[in-house]
């Protein structure tokens, strides 16, 4: 039996799906253009710390890209994966990255620090709704 789950489920799946494919894909294909350019628009977070490491970086992409396609897979099939599971793994990966960052964002320009702590901040809290999603699948 599939499981529908609230459309406010469904749009924070489908914004993880997004937000996690985008820097995903750059580093996994591109990866001198992610550590040169990420996130675009005349804005670098990446090369401002530290040395290019190819191999770091195709495996950030590549660990982007597994969040993408459990994020996928949840919202496509929410029987198989539970959004809490989602829920957990984007924390696991999204806590330690943000704090990460809050404790080196003396690299970046002003502009960059705000950007920085806004997006990661967002992948943390919209995360935690998540987690206390039950479905009706998992609800016993």
């Amino acid at each position: 039996m599939q499981t529908k789950q609230p459309r406010w489920v469904q749009t924070l799946l489908l914004y993880f799906l997004l937000t996690n494919s985008v820097p995903g894909i750059w580093a996994l294909f591109m990866p001198d253009a992610f550590y040169n350019y990420f996130p675009g628009f005349g804005h670098t977070w990446v090369s401002v710390d530290g040395p290019y490491n190819e191999h770091l970086i195709r495996d950030v992409g590549a660990f982007f890209m597994a969040l993408t396609t459990l994020s996928l897979v949840a919202l496509l099939q929410p029987g198989l994966v539970d959004a809490r599971v989602v829920a957990v793994c984007l924390l696991v990966f999204n806590v330690p990255h943000l704090w990460y960052h809050l404790q080196h964002l003396h690299m970046l320009l002003f502009v960059d620090q705000v950007g920085n702590v806004v997006v990661l901040s967002a992948a943390v809290l919209l995360g935690i709704p998540l987690l206390f999603y039950r479905s009706s699948s998992t609800v016993r």
